[in-house]
């Protein structure tokens, strides 16, 4: 390659060089043969260093020396006529010597210099590599690299700022950086490019910082770049590595918008929502405005979701968001805190009118029909309205006011809007005090059972007890316990109360017979929350098998709410408990849904009579045939039949005349602690006190 290069011929070095080796021999042979024929003259040997010589430049040591030996053998031919190698001259032998000494010169300088051209070529090859793969790796990159030099202008641009700027690096030669940088990269600029050159320190001079770059149609984004000086042999010049972070802010973007935004709705969730409202909060405490919080609860979207899905639930909350952002002014926000409850800040209120209007509106739109699927469905809004200044100073207390004014709308019969009050917050703060002493009590196991006896109305004999929760401590013993429970329901611990009570009570139930009771009959109350638990069934069972109690011997009191509010489920629960051995009695029957039609479906033992029936039953004549009707019922459907609320020997009378199998109130039993009900059994027995 290196002769190649130094004489320009058509290439045979690379293709046949022992070829045209012996062609040129043999032309030299021929021509020295002529001349000595028609010359007369001996043998010239110089004439064959031509090819050998030609072999050296053409092909290198190795046919040179091929080229040497053939023209040492032609020689010899040549000169000796009688095809002898005997050469009886001198001078023919001193020839010989020096023709084959210059061609072993001329076959190791061809050696030096073909492995001299193979090392020229190898660091040529190396040389390109290492700029090819240079020039590679910066192309490769996705970050565009620059040079620029003392004035600003770019003498080097890497490939890959076509990627990052829709340039080639040649349209960039020679023009200022900020061609390309649009703010940032104050070091390149002014002074702070001169400190640059000027400084002493060489490689990174900054750290990662964001700037503003231009693309070649114009176009602007966001980019990171870092700034290093380096020596080259033109100079110093400043890199600049520039990189466009147009995906990653867009990234960053999402993961913000997902963190700060509810997934199923688009809007904003709790943490922007209080973010937000600070905002409007702040802005109207600056120029004395009014905002007003508004605050949804959905009215029966849990049987909607129960019965049909959460898919189909979820698409009723992403149509209930739409009607709420379609019925805001552009400087109103509304959010969801979480299930089925929204918010909504209503900035620039004039008058508390203006606000229910925009509530009444609110109550008209959210009540239309959900059309989903095939599906028509309908609920309702209950609305709570908190007012700034008037009803809190910031913005937790406004949404824990119109909170509270919520339940108080839902209350009230749902479907309306309620604005905060002083008795609302009473209410409420009343309603928070009591569920954390709650949550307190059931950690510190702080409650009593007491039992209330119920007897048998034909023969007096004491046949069972309900048992009763009792809360001890400040006030609680005057505290209803329907309340208390109401509460528990609320903040989700009537499942861990209730399974004590039931256990509570079947250990009581084994401690009386060992003391010689006869086999009572244990009536325990079943919350609605606790009995639509889906497990309620088994986890009764495990109570009840572990204590040792018989099932026959207990028997679980529910409400018509808590079987009516879902009449599939009730059937099968019921149908589980009564599988299990366990008796079931119907409470408070007439005061709930009146639910004659369904009565036969169900698995029911007992109907309880309400005491408001019961109470007046020797005095007022309605009430008696309420009574009647009742009993009636019960008999014809097989029921055992009890009343409670008996506070008289003449009501004991009356409702064992007309049919009644149990009696229950004051007048039989108060309700009594379980180590006074032994003592109580033994003296209603021998002192006949309800013949």
């Amino acid at each position: 390659m290196f002769f190649s290069k130094v004489f320009p011929g058509p290439g045979i070095r690379t293709r046949h060089p022992f070829a045209v080796t012996f062609v040129l021999v043999l032309a030299c042979a021929f021509l020295q043969y002529q001349g000595r024929r028609y010359l007369g003259q001996r043998t010239p040997f110089g004439l064959f260093y031509i090819p050998v010589m030609a072999s050296a430049i053409l092909g290198g040591w190795r046919p040179a020396l091929f080229a040497s030996s053939v023209s040492l053998l032609l020689a010899l031919l040549l000169v000796v006529p009688e095809f002898t190698f005997y050469i009886s001259r001198p001078q023919d032998m001193g020839a010989m010597v020096v023709f084959i000494t210059v061609c072993l010169f001329i076959c190791a300088m061809a050696a030096v210099l073909e492995r001299a051209e193979g090392r020229a070529h190898a660091f040529l090859l190396s040389a390109q590599e290492r700029e090819h793969t240079l020039g590679a790796l910066l192309g490769a990159s996705p970050t565009a690299v620059l040079g620029i030099v003392s004035d600003g202008k770019i003498r080097f641009a890497s490939e890959s700022v076509a990627r990052v700027f829709d340039y080639r690096p040649g349209e960039l030669i020679g023009q200022s950086f900020e061609v390309l940088v649009v703010n940032g990269l104050r070091q390149l600029r002014g002074e702070g490019l001169n400190n640059l050159f000027n400084a002493d320190t060489l490689g990174s001079v900054s750290e990662l910082q964001e700037l503003q770059c231009r693309r070649k149609d114009g176009s602007l984004f966001p980019a990171e770049a870092s700034l290093a000086v380096a020596d080259v042999p033109s100079g110093r010049l400043v890199v600049s590595y520039i990189a466009d972070i147009s995906e990653r802010r867009e990234a960053e973007r999402k993961i913000l918008h997902a963190a700060r935004h509810d997934p199923l709705t688009g809007l904003p969730n709790r943490a922007l929502v209080y973010e937000l409202g600070a905002h409007l909060l702040a802005s109207a405490r600056r120029h004395g405005d009014s905002i007003a919080i508004l605050f949804f609860d959905l009215d029966r979207f849990k049987p909607i979701n129960d019965t049909y899905g959460h898919t189909v639930g979820d698409k009723m909350l992403q149509q209930v968001a739409q009607r709420l952002k379609s019925g805001l002014r552009g400087n109103d926000l509304v959010g969801r805190l979480g299930g089925d409850e929204f918010v909504a800040v209503l900035s620039d209120i004039r008058a508390d009118d203006a606000v229910l209007r925009m509530a009444s509106g609110f109550l008209h739109t959210l009540s239309e029909p959900y059309r989903i699927d095939a599906l028509e469905l309908r609920t309702s809004p209950s609305i709570g309205i908190s007012v700034y200044p008037n009803d809190g100073d910031d913005l937790d207390t406004l949404i824990r006011h119109a909170d509270a004014a919520m339940y108080h709308a839902k209350n009230a019969g749902r479907n309306t809007c309620q604005f905060f009050t002083q008795e609302i917050y009473l209410h409420a703060r009343q309603t928070f005090d009591l569920e954390q002493r709650l949550r307190h009590s059931i950690t510190d196991s702080d409650f009593d059972l007491v039992y209330q006896p119920f007897i048998d109305l034909r023969s007096r004999k004491f046949v069972g007890v309900e048992a009763l929760l009792r809360w001890r401590g400040m006030d609680a013993s005057n505290m209803a316990q329907e309340r208390f429970i109401a509460a528990a329901e609320r903040i989700g611990l009537i499942k861990p109360l209730g399974e004590w009570v039931l256990q509570q009570a079947c250990l009581q139930h084994e401690k009386w017979r060992n003391l010689g009771l006869p086999p009572l009959r244990m009536a325990v109350n079943v919350s609605a929350v606790q009995f639509r638990e889906k497990d309620f069934s088994e986890r009764a069972a495990r109570i009840i098998q572990h204590s040792g109690v018989n099932p026959s011997c207990i028997e679980f009191e529910v409400t018509e709410s808590a079987i009516m509010s879902d009449v599939e489920e009730a059937a099968d629960m019921l149908a589980r408990l009564k599988h299990d051995g366990v008796s079931i009695a119907l409470d408070d029957f007439g005061t709930g849904y009146s639910s004659l039609s369904y009565l036969s479906q169900f698995p029911i033992n007992k109907l309880k009579i309400d005491k408001s029936f019961i109470l007046n039953i020797d005095t007022d004549a309605r009430s008696l045939a309420i009574a009647e009707t009742v009993i009636a019922l019960g008999k014809k459907l097989g029921m055992t039949v009890i009343a409670e609320g008996i506070e008289s020997q003449a009501g004991i009378k009356m409702l064992a005349n007309i049919g009644c199998d149990l009696g229950q109130g004051f007048f039989i039993s108060k309700p009594i602690r379980p180590d006074h009900l032994v003592e109580w059994y033994y003296q209603a027995q021998y002192e006949h006190l309800f013949v």
